[in-house]
């Protein structure tokens, strides 16, 4: 198991098991008075729910209690998790823990209890030079995702739709990159701000289920495009 980049076993711990549950979702309808079948309202997908129990061996139990101390500084906001059994990870937030000593005092079991969410390695499409592109997106919760522009030639105004709304920016130099970050809530050029050249009611993110298939428009085909995203899952 690692937390983030930090292998456990630094902390001289082991993953014991994994208990997941999915969102509780609920799907909430109405029964209009002569109505024959019930008319449904938008649904909101909470967060998924993870429980994993670890081992911590020391020498001592003050050995043992700085390492779980240690542990749980790595926990402090969100992180993703990296767990043994599992190919994608889990994006974690803290809600309990619990230790409890075993017979030796060289032994402990925690039990760590996070909301969160699970996601895939990030996946990238590339589109270059031309002005309308399509893909589905993978996973089973929307995702955010960052688009990057490299201009070929001066672009004084360029519009994308197939996102949630019209992206609108302007003056974009030959040879410039322009990167909307979705996940960051950021749009730079070349490592500086560009905010102000950009029109845009909320940053890009990726539908899917039945809207999972893309259409992309861009108004100038002198682009070279790539949009990334971590694909996410309840």
């Amino acid at each position: 198991m690692k937390i983030a980049e930090t292998d456990i076993r630094i902390f001289r711990a082991k993953q014991l098991k994994v208990e997941f549950q999915p969102p509780p979702t609920v799907v909430e309808v109405e029964m209009f008075e002569g109505a024959l079948t019930p008319s449904e309202n938008d649904t909101d997908t909470p967060l998924s729910s993870i429980k994993v129990e670890v081992y911590f061996r020391g020498e001592s139990r003050d050995e043992i209690r700085r390492n779980v101390s240690r542990f749980c500084a790595l926990l402090q906001k969100g992180t993703p998790l990296t767990l043994d059994g599992y190919r994608d990870r889990f994006m974690g937030y803290m809600t309990s823990n619990t230790t409890t000593k075993t017979i030796t005092g060289k032994r402990y079991r925690a039990e760590f209890e996070f909301s969160g969410y699970w996601f895939s390695d990030e996946v990238e499409l590339n589109f270059n030079e031309v002005s309308e592109f399509s893909f589905d997106a993978e996973g089973t919760r929307d995702a955010p995702c960052i688009i990057s522009m490299t201009a070929l030639s001066f672009v004084e105004e360029l519009k994308i739709t197939g996102f949630s709304d019209e992206i609108i920016i302007t003056n974009i130099n030959r040879g410039e990159t322009v990167v909307i970050d979705g996940e960051q809530g950021t749009v730079m050029v070349d490592g500086k701000n560009k905010f102000l050249d950009v029109t845009l009611w909320e940053f890009p993110f990726l539908t899917v289920g039945e809207k999972k298939t893309h259409n992309i428009v861009v108004s100038s085909d002198r682009m070279m495009v790539t949009i990334r995203y971590r694909p996410m899952w309840l």
